[in-house]
């Protein structure tokens, strides 16, 4: 245990020395390689919090798998409660250009792309837009290192991110100004970002909490929360289990999985 504990404490001030002076952009593509994973399948408790205090539980599975050519897919399905069991949404994200997107509503019992317009609205009633769902593209930001600070005992970068002028037109359209992300030096994990509105007012402010290594040197938060500012509300979402790099097929990101009811099914 001990010579665990020696190695663990080697490995990351190695990580933190790697670190030193470097740029905003390479601190997000350092974080993006280091915690990236081939597959990964969780579980999670949605609860969503409104102004007066009033909240819906939620019980959600996602999936996620790196295709070749830097194709990526992602599943997030609803559960529980029976109202909105099997509604869900499927990610194609693709190496150059937007990525694509599909809800499920069982009640319709077909997808629906979700258009380009509608990036920008909420998913299912959560204070996460379906573009928030979407990884980050790292080539349509230029990053900046403000300064560092302390976060729960943790030393951090603070990075603003703002979207390029020649950005792709879809990222242009985006609804925040700016974001600004608090990276831990460490691990190099976000633990806390805000979103700044068209006007340059805080709209949202997201934190992650209780990181644990999951793999190699990918790290999953336990537990996040999103506060959105400007309707009041929140949405804290807490991370049952966490598989990474385990067999997940690629036909469940489908349009036939989905509709044969296969996705929410135990996996």
């Amino acid at each position: 245990m001990k010579i665990g504990r020696l190695v663990c404490g080697v490995s990351l001030l190695l990580l933190a020395e790697t670190t030193a002076a470097m740029t905003g952009r390479e601190i997000l593509q350092e974080q993006k390689d280091r915690h990236s994973v081939d597959t990964e399948v969780a579980t999670d408790t949605m609860v969503l919090v409104d102004s007066k205090g009033n909240n819906e539980q939620r019980e959600v599975r996602r999936y996620y798998k790196a295709l070749a050519g830097d194709e990526k897919r992602a599943l997030v399905v609803f559960v529980a409660p029976a109202d909105i069991r099997g509604t869900a949404l499927m990610i194609w994200n693709h190496a150059k250009g937007e990525a694509d997107q599909w809800l499920f509503l069982p009640s319709q019992n077909k997808l629906q792309r979700v258009a380009r317009s509608s990036r920008n609205s909420y998913f299912m009633g959560t204070d996460f837009t379906y573009g928030d769902m979407e990884p980050e593209d790292i080539d349509s930001y230029d990053y900046t290192v403000a300064r560092e600070e302390t976060v729960d005992g943790q030393d951090c970068y603070v990075v603003e991110a703002v979207t390029k002028a020649d950005a792709p037109k879809e990222k242009t359209k985006s609804p925040y100004s700016k974001r600004v992300l608090w990276v831990r030096k460490d691990i190099l994990a976000t633990v806390k970002i805000e979103f700044y509105d068209r006007r340059g007012t805080l709209a949202k402010t997201q934190t992650n909490h209780d990181f644990v290594n999951v793999k190699g040197t990918a790290w999953r938060p336990q537990k996040a929360v999103m506060v959105n500012h400007a309707q009041n509300h929140k949405t804290l979402i807490g991370t049952r289990s966490t598989q990474v790099n385990v067999p997940v097929q690629d036909d469940v990101f489908t349009e036939r999985h989905i509709l044969s009811g296969k996705h929410v099914e135990q996996p």
